[in-house]
């Protein structure tokens, strides 16, 4: 024992026990953010945290020994209970109160800094002590070992979350898809008839393709105990099918199940509400799933998902990962639904594919694997609690659509297709100038009336008035005199007579005798305590209208989940509107919503997990179905700090015309490539989303921001005339077909030297090539493969300026390419259609 107690006394055992707890700690602390928050897998956060509670023992054992080296074994033992003790107190408790307040990821960051500096302390302490015993042991070499180990575990737990390099490492964001034809695209009948099968057998059939727990018991497990009855099932004249079916208990509580089935885009889409009609609260509702089923898609396909809006230069970048037993889990981030990812998916497998769409403007949840069969789960992230009697909550509007072949590019097109189908008439390809704004603008002397005015007039001596469809107005055409900032004084929404002393509506009536129509921008959901309108509502006592912060912001948010709130503010902004004759509702949303849902839960909903967000969301779309009812033809923008609020429901009702606020980075000099990132990654998803850049000079700029619709800060007139006047002729020719199909060409990262994508029909549409970092040697090219032509028809393709640059045969072309010169930076927009 004597000799034993010698050794681990000695330095070199020290120094070897403090690198093994620290290595431990570090490899635990590296994949413990990855494990939690993008693959969820309980055994493993288990396993990590034994790990992180018995390292954190040993590491408080040891520092005891170097105190104390003459301790009793019980006593070292007793040490080692008492420091994994006390660790998994903090750290549990840490992580329950941070729960309360922050997402996930922010949860784990901050715990793993806490038992990183769990360990570090300890070394330090185990060096001091072993120093004031014998001063040859200076050994601080492994204090600086523990500081990097403590510093480079919380890097890099961050780099394993979307758009750090260590995730990127383990996900494919160079996929290249294969050129096809025309025909490959199509439909089949096929297709529909899964469609429509998915519909009859999965949603009204024997095995619901929803699930959920009632009392603890699953309902697809207890099915027999529920009384099932379709209540409606309607086919119309152009193939459509809707149903609706209800689920009864005896209890009296119904799931009802509203679907519908579109032929055109061969896409079903399905929410399922659960309402308690009995005479009682009822038993725990929980774990409640649209979509809980396996799928008929091959095993082992390849999984295609999207990062989210996070202010990167890669925001929407696509990524690909093959799926196989392990469950990869996706999430949300503070309680807006497309900051960590997209909530769409496309699953391809060698005979077939589908895609997932999900629309829930909160916190969502898809789990996908791939053991047998091609397993899908998807809903609200939390769920949990009895219903009043009458009560109902929903789950999120999910989307499904099967398609033949090993096509991924098909199964993407085909989401495109059914988000034009869902938006109508509520989206179409646009102009727009911002005459004003609250940020971006270098000069903001014209940022008010007589500017309007000025802007009216440039635009009618350069010949392009006509092509103006809408005039932006951003935030602060408000008065801001409250608080003297555009952030705290919105709620009121009264004109600034400053700017505009005739009101608002004398320039949106001078727009329209221009032709040009007004977009204007509000936030009715965050509501400053500076604000007038919190003053207003408090007042006048209406405590549940607004949810206060819990995390010490100076923001409420509007509750939506209230219905008497919500018919204020609709009726407010609705009159606002009306008079300031609005044309494209702007609604901005720059608060993260969870940690206040978290507070409702507890002060409005009786401590039921989930319910403030669920009335909330609901609200929301009734908030905004409000304003398009009463304003017929109202077009609606949907920002939320540049695109962190895209979702299925959204996509329904609005279209994103600021997709990302890394744009607002005006010292960033890769703006033109970041516009470039984001038609390639959004665009497989959405037909419809605009962005701007306040550093566009060039026509590289300029043509980095082409798509449906298009946005310049109005100075572009004063400052780069010549340049917008060319573009916005050039856009005039291909505008509408960037709803159309889409093909990317290359793949398309931020090391990408050159991307391509295409953009129209089988009969015409539009290349785009952008040469971001070109090769030295002159006259260098590249070959670009268009795709979805039609082989035996003969095709002619031209520089937008009018030069030839092919004319061939479909399948020529697509086998063969078109070359691009690549010795230069430059933007190529090509043109082709049917000779």
């Amino acid at each position: 024992m004597k000799k034993l107690r010698e050794i681990c006394l000695s330095p070199w055992f020290l120094i070897a026990a403090q690198i093994l707890l620290s290595a431990a700690v570090a490899v635990g602390a590296v994949f413990y953010t990855y494990a939690t928050v993008i693959v969820y897998r309980l055994w493993k956060i288990v396993l990590i945290e034994l790990t992180f509670a018995v390292c954190s023992g040993g590491s408080f054992c040891l520092t005891y020994f170097e105190k104390s080296p003459k301790a009793k074994p019980l006593q070292l033992i007793f040490a080692f209970v008492i420091g994994v003790a006390v660790f998994m107190g903090l750290f549990f408790a840490l992580q329950t109160v941070l729960s309360l307040f922050f997402n996930m990821t922010v949860v784990c960051v901050v715990c793993l800094s806490v038992t990183l500096g769990v360990d570090l302390a300890c070394v330090i302490a185990q060096d001091v002590f072993a120093v004031r015993r014998d001063r040859k042991f200076l050994r601080f070499v492994t204090v600086a070992v523990a500081l990097v180990v403590y510093i480079g575990g919380v890097l890099l737990s961050c780099l394993m979350l979307p758009h750090g390099w260590v995730f990127k490492s383990f996900s494919d964001d160079t996929t290249e898809f294969a050129v096809a034809s025309a025909e490959a695209y199509e439909l089949t009948e096929a297709d529909r008839a899964a469609g429509r099968a998915w519909l009859t057998e999965r949603l009204a059939g024997e095995t619901p393709a929803f699930d959920f727990r009632l009392g603890g018991k699953r309902f697809g497990e207890e099915l027999s105990s529920w009384t099932a009855a379709t209540v409606e099932q309607e086919t119309d004249g152009n193939g459509d099918l809707s149903l609706v079916r209800t689920y009864t208990h005896a209890s009296g509580v119904e799931a009802r199940v509203e679907a519908k089935y579109y032929d055109l885009t061969a896409t079903v889409e399905w929410t399922v509400y659960v309402t308690n009609h009995g005479a009682a609260r009822s038993e725990i509702l929980s774990d409640l799933y649209p979509l809980d089923a396996s799928l008929p898609v091959a095993s082992s396909p390849t999984l295609y998902f999207s990062g989210g809006s996070n202010e990167a230069n890669d925001d929407f970048a696509l990524y690909s990962r093959k799926l196989g037993k392990k469950e990869y889990v996706f999430d949300t981030m503070n309680g807006r639904p497309s900051t960590l990812y997209l909530p769409f998916f496309n699953l391809c497998g060698k005979e077939g594919g589908a895609t997932v769409g999900i629309g829930w403007s909160g916190e969502w949840t898809a789990a996908f694997s791939a053991a047998k069969e091609t397993h899908v789960r998807v809903g609200q992230s939390v769920l949990e609690g009895q219903l009043d009697v009458g009560e109902t909550v929903r789950t999120p509007l999910v989307s499904l659509c099967f398609y033949e072949g090993d096509n991924a590019m098909k199964g993407f097109n085909n989401f495109r297709a059914d988000i034009k189908r869902g938006l109508g008439d509520r989206a179409t390809e646009s102009s727009m100038l911002m005459f004003a704004g609250a940020e971006g603008q270098d000069d903001t002397s014209r940022a008010n009336a007589a500017g309007t005015k000025a802007y009216i007039e440039k635009l009618d001596e350069l010949g392009i008035l006509y092509s103006l469809d809408y005039a932006w107005y951003d935030a602060g055409w408000y008065d801001t005199a409250g608080t003297g900032d555009w952030r705290g004084s919105i709620g009121d929404w009264k004109v600034d007579a400053a700017k505009y002393p005739d009101g608002f509506k004398a320039v949106s009536s001078y727009l329209q005798e221009n032709g040009v129509k007004t977009l204007l921008w509000y936030e009715p959901e965050r509501v400053p305590m500076a604000s007038n309108l919190y003053k207003e509502v408090t007042e006048a006592g209406h405590a549940s209208w607004l949810i206060e912060p819990m995390n010490g912001s100076s923001d409420c948010l509007w509750n939506m989940g209230d219905a008497a709130a919500r018919e204020f503010m609709t009726q407010r902004i609705i009159a606002s509107l009306k008079e300031n004759g609005v044309k494209y509702y702007r609604q901005d949303f720059n608060i993260d919503p969870k940690s206040y849902w978290k507070s409702a839960d507890r002060s409005l909903y009786d401590l039921r997990k989930g319910f403030a967000e669920n009335k909330y969301v609901t609200g929301e779309y009734a908030f905004l179905d409000a304003l398009s009812e009463a304003i017929p033809g109202l077009m609606i923008d949907n920002c939320a700090s540049g695109g962190r609020r895209i979702d299925l429901e959204m996509c329904r009702r609005s279209v994103p015309l600021w997709r990302s606020d890394y744009q607002c980075k005006k010292e960033q000099t890769d703006l033109s490539e970041a516009a470039q990132y984001q038609t390639y990654g959004l665009g497989m998803w959405l037909p419809y989303s605009c962005i701007t850049s306040p550093n566009a000079a060039t026509e590289y700029d300029f043509r980095s921001l082409l798509g449906g619709y298009v946005m310049f800060y109005g100075d572009v007139l004063f400052d780069a005339s010549d340049a917008y006047v060319k573009f916005i002729r050039e856009y005039e020719q291909i505008k509408t077909y960037f709803a159309e199909n889409y093909y990317p060409l290359t793949s398309c990262t931020p090391r990408s030297n050159v991307v391509a994508m295409q953009f129209g029909t089988a009969h015409r549409g539009t290349v785009l090539a952008y040469v971001r970092t070109p090769k030295v040697k002159k006259g260098s090219v590249t070959t670009v493969y268009p795709s979805g032509l039609s082989p035996d028809k003969l095709y002619e393709f031209r520089y937008i300026e009018g030069d030839l640059i092919k004319i061939r045969l479909g399948k020529e072309i697509m086998q063969n390419g078109i070359t691009v010169p690549i010795d230069r930076t430059e933007a190529f927009v090509i043109t082709y259609h049917e000779a």
